[in-house]
């Protein structure tokens, strides 16, 4: 099959991992889709740094267009991985797992983004500024979701529920299917299957 040369949404934003644990997780899926509509940065930029102040309404068009075109490209992206990895092209099984992985990794992170930008200004806000204090405070595992009982990477300034709102959103929903995705995916994986 031949391809496009124009490379997916995926491979332009770096998010072409395919084995546990180089999957993109929401965190890192929701910092992709601000860069992508705003490289520097749509409320506040990788310095911390105040952007120009814009509407909620043209921040969130433009974080729609992006997951748009994520959606729209999944399926040639998980086509061109099939067709680059040898591991994957012998196991359908892997492949439609990564295939819903990325699916299901991006409907969390559409609804999240919704969900955020039907809320105050400043909670809209604290979203991207929260994925770059975390960032920041743990540059090699940022993207990692807490575990249960261990603390979030950064500490929240007190006194401002924007932070503590943005918080809740970037975890995984309880009623969420990626941590399924990923638990096959390792179970897949025969290295990974032994960890397990």
């Amino acid at each position: 099959m031949l391809y496009s040369s124009r490379p997916t949404w995926w491979h332009r934003n770096h998010l072409q991992g395919w084995t546990y644990p180089s999957m993109p997780t929401k965190k890192e899926l929701i910092y992709r889709i601000f860069r992508a509509a705003y490289p520097q940065g749509a409320f506040v930029n990788d310095d911390l740094c105040l952007t120009e102040l814009r509407s909620k309404d043209e921040i969130w068009k433009a974080l729609d267009a992006q997951i748009k075109e994520a959606d729209k490209d999944i399926n040639r992206f998980v086509d061109e991985l099939c067709q680059q990895e040898t591991r994957l092209r012998r196991s359908q099984e892997k492949l439609e797992a990564v295939a819903q992985y990325y699916k299901a990794l991006l409907d969390e992170a559409f609804a999240t983004l919704y969900n955020s930008q039907n809320q105050p200004y400043i909670q809209f806000r604290c979203m991207e500024e929260l994925l770059i204090r975390d960032r920041h405070a743990k540059p090699r595992d940022w993207t990692r979701d807490a575990r249960p009982g261990h603390p979030p990477p950064v500490s929240l300034p007190t006194g401002i529920e924007g932070y503590s709102y943005a918080r809740e959103q970037l975890d995984l929903d309880l009623a969420s299917s990626v941590p399924e995705k990923l638990r096959l995916l390792r179970l897949l994986d025969p290295v990974e299957a032994e960890k397990e």
